[in-house]
């Protein structure tokens, strides 16, 4: 049993005329017999009786309509849903940010993009980042800002921007760092940092520095136990804005920084992702080198 067979029967038994109902299904009319005939066959029973020019179900014919009818009907539901799915994965827009310094003019960037597009929906992730490269390649993401410039031969990856970081304390007694400390002067003190991009305690060697979720822990130690964090600009702005005698300097002197790249499949099919990512490179990228594909 054929769908075509279903379908050629259902209009069959509407017609009440095979001619009729071979022109409605443009098919010729010894196909349409044809095909009814292996329906009945394979159902083991007749399905129509003919009277006078016209044909008419038998009682066999009348029960099978119905549930001819009701299974035509789901496979129509079951299409419309598998299309609904296909379009929604098709408009949706599956992206990875991680977290820095500049992520709120990339997502006022992101914001005004999908504006012009109402059809785009969106999703955020928040992945692990040793499947960034994973996912973008089994299409799970269309497109990854990160520190890791992914060099698989399926992805292109330029540099956005850099991030930098900085040295904040409470100055008195016991932490007395001038403005350009070194790298030894900072591993002599006790290190917070608030959930780095990248791995700091490669970046401070001689120190053991420690990592907290929680900027008000941070905010704590700096106050009442002599600990010095390393932390982005905006987290330095928030720690000040709690308390504003903290001492902020950059760590730019000494290197401490991680660019971020943006990356997406080359051939991904959705065409807003190459349209982001191209509008991306020109909003950050006058600040670097030019690029090229």
């Amino acid at each position: 049993m054929e769908i075509k067979q279903l379908k050629y029967f259902v209009e069959t038994a509407r017609q009440e005329h095979m001619t009729e109902a071979a022109m409605v299904l443009n098919v010729a009319q010894s196909a349409l017999s044809r095909q009814i005939g292996l329906l009945e066959n394979d159902l083991g029973t007749e399905l129509f009786r003919r009277e006078g020019r016209n044909i008419k179900l038998t009682d066999a014919g009348k029960s099978f309509y119905e549930d001819a009818v009701q299974i035509l009907e789901s496979i129509d539901k079951s299409k419309e849903k598998i299309t609904n799915v296909q379009n929604l994965k098709e408009h949706t827009f599956n992206i990875h940010i991680t977290r820095s310094d500049m992520t709120t003019k990339v997502l006022q960037s992101f914001n005004h993009f999908i504006k012009q597009d109402e059809s785009i929906t969106f999703t955020i992730h928040s992945e692990d980042e040793d499947t960034l490269e994973e996912k973008l390649l089994d299409a799970s993401l269309d497109l990854v800002i990160s520190p890791e410039k992914l060099n698989d031969d399926q992805l292109k990856s330029i540099l956005l921007f850099e991030q930098n970081y900085y040295y904040v304390f409470r100055q008195k007694n016991r932490v007395n760092l001038p403005m350009q400390a070194s790298l030894s002067e900072l591993e002599d003190m006790p290190l917070a940092t608030f959930e780095p991009a990248i791995e700091m305690a490669g970046l401070f060697k001689n120190s053991t520095i420690h990592n907290y979720k929680d900027l008000s822990i941070i905010q704590h130690l700096l106050i009442h136990h002599g600990y010095v964090a390393i932390v982005t600009n905006d987290e330095a702005k928030q720690l000040t804005y709690n308390y504003p005698n903290f001492t902020v300097y950059s760590l730019v002197h000494l290197n401490i920084k991680h660019p971020m790249y943006v990356s997406i499949l080359k051939n991904n099919e959705k065409p807003f992702v190459n349209q982001w990512f191209n509008q991306l490179r020109q909003e950050f990228m006058p600040m670097y080198q030019p690029y090229t594909d």
